[in-house]
């Protein structure tokens, strides 16, 4: 996987549901998204460390879902691809 430099925009706030689920609100567009336990997973790996690489990522969800490399590296492009296409993330 190509290193990607993640980035959350700004002006998006995600809140935690206690089902495992998530939402994150664009505080510009004011569009709701949903996020699934591994979506809430990931925005939280990232949201935490500021910025995080996509291989990065990776590792963790591996690590924490015990999946394999290939399946792993596609949940992460698909759910980085998503986030970027609607604007809720930077990537570099």
């Amino acid at each position: 996987m190509a290193e990607k430099r993640i980035k959350a925009k700004p002006a998006v706030v995600f809140t935690d549901l206690e089902d495992g689920s998530g939402v994150l609100l664009d505080l510009d567009s004011k569009f709701y998204y949903s996020l699934n336990e591994t979506g809430c997973f990931m925005w939280k790996a990232f949201e935490r460390k500021g910025d995080l690489d996509a291989d990065k990522l990776v590792d963790i969800l591996i690590r924490e879902y015990e999946v394999g490399t290939k399946e792993a590296e596609q949940d992460v492009e698909d759910f980085l691809s998503s986030l970027a296409k609607e604007g809720l993330i930077q990537l570099s």
